[in-house]
Formats: structure tokens, C-alpha cells, sequence
């Protein structure tokens, strides 16, 4: 199996869950989270790229939401 293959019935599952964007300047931005060991992994993406980083978080306490 390659590196960009879809794997088979057997290869592991990420999860993604979506999460809101507001405060965008109206730049339309996706941004997902899966729960990874010891964190978080994120993803973000608009019409000029994408990223992709870890958040450590060993119980995964993190809702999603940014601090007020």
C-alpha cells in the first residue's frame, strides 16, 4: 500500500468532525479535528492551501471552541 492509496477494509479510520469558522473576513475555511493518541489532530484549508497540525491535549478535554 502507497502512501496515497485508500488502504482496505482493515487500514485504521481517522474521524474527522467539522468545526465552525467565524471571524473569516468572509474567506470561505474548513477546518476539521480527529482525535489522535495525546491530543488533537487538525486540519485547515481555504482556496490558497491547507494545514495540518497537532494539538496536544492527553485527555482530549478540548470542545472545539476557541477561548472567549
Amino acid at each position: 500500500m502507497g502512501l496515497f492509496t485508500s488502504g482496505s477494509k482493515a487500514s485504521p479510520k481517522l474521524n474527522w468532525e467539522p468545526l465552525k469558522n467565524e471571524g473569516t473576513s468572509g474567506v470561505l475555511r474548513h477546518t476539521y479535528r480527529t482525535k489522535v493518541p495525546g491530543g488533537w489532530l487538525l486540519s485547515a484549508s481555504d482556496a490558497d492551501g491547507m494545514g495540518l497540525t497537532f494539538l496536544p491535549d492527553p485527555n482530549q478535554e478540548w470542545d472545539g471552541n476557541s477561548l472567549e
